[in-house]
């Protein structure tokens, strides 16, 4: 008998058609005022600038259960808004995502010229496993459901006004 042992793709890609403007994208994943209206509700803060910091936060209900003021932390590598953010992105949830380090996050916004764009977002998770199967799960009512229910949340929030959950 074989042992097989199932690890997650090492490269996640995400495409998402909203219709919005790309700056109205751009600032809902750049702003903490935009952020904390969808997907895990939390604040981050970015330096947009190459060699800036990103440090996405944790909330109160967060901290409550234990989380760290500070989830997640990387660089910004490129800037051009607001079409192109390219990040490191270091999970900090637990000992074992924070020992595999940072990880590569592009965000793409590109406008379709019909009154919506294509937001595509590549996850680099080379040697990170523990990370890449955080952001790759699926959605739970329990703990939400990584890239695909933020996106999707994004989404929604900014073509309804509202958010999917919450």
């Amino acid at each position: 008998m074989s042992e097989t042992t199932q690890t997650a793709t090492t490269t996640q890609v995400y495409r998402v058609y909203i219709k919005a403007t790309a700056q109205a994208i751009w600032d809902a994943i750049t702003l903490p005022e935009w952020q904390v209206r969808y997907g895990y509700q939390a604040p981050a803060d970015y330096e947009l600038r190459p060699g800036g910091a990103y440090r996405g936060l944790a909330t109160p209900a967060m901290k409550e259960f234990g989380a760290p003021d500070v989830l997640i932390d990387g660089e910004v590598l490129e800037c051009e808004p607001p079409h192109r953010l390219v990040q490191t992105w270091r999970a900090l949830f637990s000992e074992e995502s924070a020992a595999e380090g940072p990880t590569r996050l592009t965000w793409e916004i590109t406008d379709n010229g019909v009154g919506m764009c294509t937001l595509t977002v590549t996850h680099e998770l080379e040697n990170a496993p523990a990370t890449a199967a955080i952001v790759s799960s699926h959605f739970s009512t329990e703990g939400g459901g990584g890239w695909a229910w933020i996106l999707s949340d994004l989404k929604t929030l900014l073509e309804t006004g509202a958010p999917i959950y919450g």
